[in-house]
């Protein structure tokens, strides 16, 4: 649940730096919680280990963060919306950031009120008590009603297990080695380079003579495309497995044509979903299921099937790579073999948690 929560969580984050344009937040007043908080708070309250009753997914990006006021004019929530669906209001307490209403959908009376005022100065005293000060068409009650504090005064209070859990999500994006631009480079080693000593590895079968693709032949058509070539070396390891369909005319080009129609530019947070609509377009049916660990990988080896792993260098720095192997020192060490989309080689290597953060892996195998 924690790497899923840190899955989503990044996506919102990176998305949230290239498409939302927000209110601006009062980041002097260390009254206030911040951009981050938020969205924590949102995506750990939307997100659920079962999809049908997930509010958000991988998918789903950060739309607009708007204030709102209690009737004395402090800030005492913020309302968060989504694209494709789902929104939070959040507490505007450091010390209880927790969520006073969530959904898939979003709040109509909000909506209301953002559809009919460009900057509207909005007071929530509940989730059905709402109105606008520059709007009275809009009024839902008095203002001389109850504020959101009588009609839930724990709001005020501090919860100390809430913020445990927060801050330990938070840290994860602001501690040293996870910063908002990394080094580029997230960490992979050419075979050159590797340690010496007595080790135990395996790879994949017939992954030494596919023919991969690169990011670089697709530059000119495609942009932040790691996912699409990642998707493309995919079908042209399966096709070198025998499905040879998945390869259009024999062709690198062709096929990533093909399949960056699906997959599109980036950024992209998954890629199984786009995976399985080509290999079904070419008549194969793609099968996938997550991974957590080493050991999976290892697993997932011994059965001859690659894994799409997502790493992230930073904040704003993210690159889908597939594993084809491993590599245990006795001494201590695990690594992934991999296919960086980078290079047309298979002998660069990924020591796991080391140079990039590892956000999710999922093994691939075709059934027919």
């Amino acid at each position: 649940m924690f790497k899923k929560a840190i899955s989503i969580i990044l996506s919102l984050v990176i998305l949230f730096g290239f498409n939302v344009n927000t209110f601006a937040l009062d980041a002097k007043n260390s009254n206030n919680i911040d951009t981050l908080d938020i969205i924590i708070a949102a995506a750990t309250y939307l997100n659920s280990n079962d999809e049908s009753d997930a509010c958000i997914s991988e998918n789903t990006y950060l739309k607009q963060i708007v204030p709102l006021h209690n009737n004395e004019g402090k800030i005492i929530a913020y309302y968060a919306s989504f694209t494709p669906s789902g929104y939070a209001v959040i507490n505007n307490n450091p010390n209880n950031p927790t969520v006073i209403e969530f959904g898939k959908g979003n709040n109509k009376i909000i909506e209301e009120i953002l559809s009919n005022e460009s900057n509207p100065y909005i007071i929530y005293n509940n989730p059905v008590n709402i109105y606008s000060v520059n709007n009275k068409s809009l009024l839902q009650s008095a203002v001389n009603s109850s504020d959101i504090y009588d009609y839930y005064p724990d709001l005020k209070e501090s919860n100390f297990s809430l913020v445990k859990r927060h801050n330990e999500i938070k840290q994860s994006f602001l501690q040293d080695r996870f910063v908002i631009q990394g080094d580029g480079d997230y960490g992979f080693i050419d075979l050159s380079d590797m340690p010496a000593g007595d080790y135990d590895d395996d790879t994949i079968l017939k992954a030494e003579s596919t023919d991969w693709a690169i990011m670089d032949e697709f530059e000119d058509i495609a942009e932040n495309h790691c996912g699409a070539t990642a998707v493309t070396n995919l079908a042209l390891y399966f096709a070198n497995r025998g499905h040879s369909n998945l390869k259009i005319n024999n062709s690198r080009l062709d096929t990533f044509k093909a399949v960056h129609k699906i997959v599109g530019n980036g950024p992209v947070m998954t890629i199984a979903g786009s995976a399985k609509e080509y290999f079904k377009n070419r008549g194969y049916t793609l099968k996938y299921s997550s991974l957590g660990d080493f050991s999976g990988i290892k697993t997932a080896t011994t059965k001859d099937r690659p894994c799409g792993i997502l790493l992230a260098d930073g904040l704003f720095s993210w690159h889908w790579i597939l594993s084809v192997g491993w590599r245990q020192y006795s001494n201590g060490g695990n690594y992934m073999r991999i296919m960086d989309g980078w290079y047309d080689t298979i002998d660069r290597y990924y020591k796991i948690h080391s140079g990039s953060l590892w956000i999710s892996a999922t093994e691939y195998w075709v059934e027919n």
